[in-house]
């Protein structure tokens, strides 16, 4: 439950306690405790909680393509429908059939074509004022 959704429940006069958490890292349990097989577990349960984040985040993220989409292509509403149900559909059949624990698996399938977004993002970081 985020942050909105408590609040939400809260002004209905719900008491909702908080979910607890627990920061660890790494090198505070010593690498030596660690196993391949625990650090490998602990990894995969970190990426699961990032696909439930990235569902969570998933329409801000496809709000904005669709709206650049919109304003600065001229894309309409048919065009702009058919679009997000290919991307999610590739999406979708990406992550299942690579069945990889990442979120975008399509990242690597580009970078393998020569385009790296990584490298994209950098630039565009580098010249924000």
């Amino acid at each position: 439950m985020n942050r909105r959704e408590r609040r939400k429940l809260q002004k209905q006069g719900v008491q909702v306690p908080k979910d607890p958490s627990i920061n660890i890292k790494l090198s505070d349990l010593g690498r030596d405790i660690m196993t391949p097989t625990m650090e490998s577990a602990m990894m995969h349960e970190i990426n699961q909680q990032c696909l439930e984040a990235d569902k969570r985040f998933s329409l801000d993220l496809d709000t904005m393509v669709i709206w650049t989409l919109y304003q600065c292509y001229g894309w309409r509403e048919k065009r702009l429908h058919d679009f997000y149900l290919a991307m999610a559909k590739e999406h979708r059949r990406m992550r299942e059939f690579y069945e990889m624990d990442d979120l975008y698996p399509e990242r690597y399938k580009l970078k393998e074509k020569g385009i790296d977004l990584e490298k994209w993002q950098e630039e565009v970081l580098n010249n924000d004022p």
